[in-house]
């Protein structure tokens, strides 16, 4: 018997939790109350990268294209240790459903503990990053400015990492409005901090770059204590959150074995994007620029599928603890059709307004020129990228977590990057080549997780 088992075992019968979400089964309304607050907490935090990049913006093409390459570069080294955060969730959802409340608990003091480790292991990233903007030889100013940002960027690694676990906690026993809440909080601190540390206001230094980084840093580390505040308060008791428990090698080696292929899959995609800007970054900084422009607004409508994405895991989760497949099921399409209808609308906005969109960050006529190709292209694919974002955050929930790295790995290692430079560079197809390679990746890996879902093979996944 695993400590988990013990712990689940002297469950208390006296205790009765309410479930947070209340309707209809796996259907859109019970899909729909469990996803808008993760979507508004996704909004606030793309409408954060809006803002900073309007903010930086401002300062000259130069520094928005510093900040959006140091920006992505960061998440390389948060993504492979968020991973094994977002995995806790399909422990904590699979024993909610089961009605093994203290397991909740129990799970995620584990998950808190290899947080704390890889807060600590991201702070290499620090010493790595003059060698990274090496590898990415972007220009020599976009290069030193990127260096910096990066550097102050990778400071709340420990507050992130633990503040994601607890996340974590919270979706899975159906609680998305407690992160929507404190996710807005951490983006009001991050624009106010940003703007001061930026430009110079309430007293505070111009920084610039930097002071995007640092405001950005303190932030993070702020929502890790907010989140740690409110994971202890005494509402959550039948969940044994003030148990304190030690760790367990058997349980980590579990948290450890789901999440590492979510943060490698993570990891494996964004690390695509990073190469992908990088050839940009070579094209000239008017395309950097551009880019940077035509992912943020692109990210917009993908953290929306994502919210949808992650309902999916925690009803699946939930579902499968329950023994109710066919309503994890159910719930997954309901997800997707939320999902495909608001991201396809989004799609036609690109489509039909590309240049005001693109102008608003900036107004030159060669950032606009490449902002609209990019913004054609993202129009295009919206449906597929539902696809892909509903089908992994199910199959994330059964913990069929290993297909979807391996899926990463193939179409964006193997396919992606090569079609893009052959496009970009070989064909001599710049900018537009480019972005035909990245829509071509994207349809073909939507398409594959909507073949993998269909297969079942979740069904029978144990953790």
């Amino acid at each position: 018997m695993t400590t988990t088992e013990s712990a689940s075992s002297t469950e208390s019968p006296s205790k009765k939790i309410e479930p947070f979400v209340s309707c209809a089964s796996g259907g859109i309304r019970e899909v729909w109350l469990l996803s808008y607050p993760i979507i508004l907490a996704n909004i606030s935090e793309t409408l954060l990268g809006v803002v900073d990049t309007y903010m930086v913006g401002q300062l000259g093409e130069v520094e928005i294209g510093a900040v959006g390459l140091g920006s992505m570069m960061a998440w390389l080294f948060y993504l492979p240790f968020l991973g094994l955060a977002m995995g806790l969730n399909t422990f904590v959802s699979q024993s909610y459903g089961a009605k093994k409340y203290t397991a909740c608990g129990y799970m995620t003091w584990q998950g808190i503990y290899v947080a704390l480790i890889s807060g600590v292991l991201i702070w290499a990233g620090i010493m790595l990053a003059p060698i990274m903007f090496d590898l990415a030889g972007p220009s020599p100013e976009v290069h030193d400015l990127g260096v910096t940002y990066l550097q102050w960027r990778l400071l709340d690694a420990p507050g992130l990492m633990v503040g994601m676990t607890i996340a974590s906690f919270f979706r899975g026993v159906g609680d998305t409005k407690t992160p929507m809440k404190i996710g807005i909080t951490i983006n009001i601190i991050n624009i106010i901090l940003n703007y001061g540390l930026i430009y110079g206001h309430f007293g505070l230094p111009r920084l610039e770059v930097q002071g995007s980084a640092i405001g950005s840093a303190i932030a993070g580390l702020s929502g890790g204590l907010i989140y740690v505040v409110l994971f202890f308060r005494r509402y959550l008791t039948p969940f044994a959150n003030r148990t304190l428990v030690w760790p367990n090698r058997q349980d980590l080696g579990r948290i450890i074995r789901v999440g590492a292929p979510i943060g490698l899959q993570r990891f494996l995609d964004i690390g695509s994007f990073v190469i992908f800007s990088a050839f940009i970054g070579r094209l000239g900084n008017a395309q950097l620029a551009a880019n940077q422009i035509a992912i943020q607004l692109m990210s917009i409508s993908y953290m929306i599928g994502m919210g949808m994405g992650m309902a999916a895991t925690t009803l699946v989760g939930q579902y499968i603890g329950s023994k109710q497949l066919d309503l994890a099921e159910r719930s997954t399409y309901s997800a997707l059709k939320l999902a495909a209808g608001i991201m396809v609308f989004i799609g036609l906005l690109f489509l039909l307004f590309p240049e005001p969109l693109v102008t608003f960050f900036n107004d030159s006529p060669d950032v606009i020129r490449y902002g609209k190709q990019g913004l054609l292209y993202a129009a295009l694919f919206q449906g597929f990228d539902a696809l892909a974002v509903v089908f992994i955050g199910a199959l994330r929930g059964a913990g069929d977590t290993r297909w979807t790295a391996s899926a990463a790995f193939i179409g964006a290692w193997l396919f992606f990057l090569p079609l893009a430079y052959l496009l970009t560079f070989t064909l001599d197809m710049g900018f537009w080549g480019a972005w035909l390679g990245a829509t071509v990746y994207i349809c073909m890996l939507g398409t594959a997780c909507f073949y993998r879902f269909r297969q079942g093979v979740w069904k029978t996944m144990v953790i």
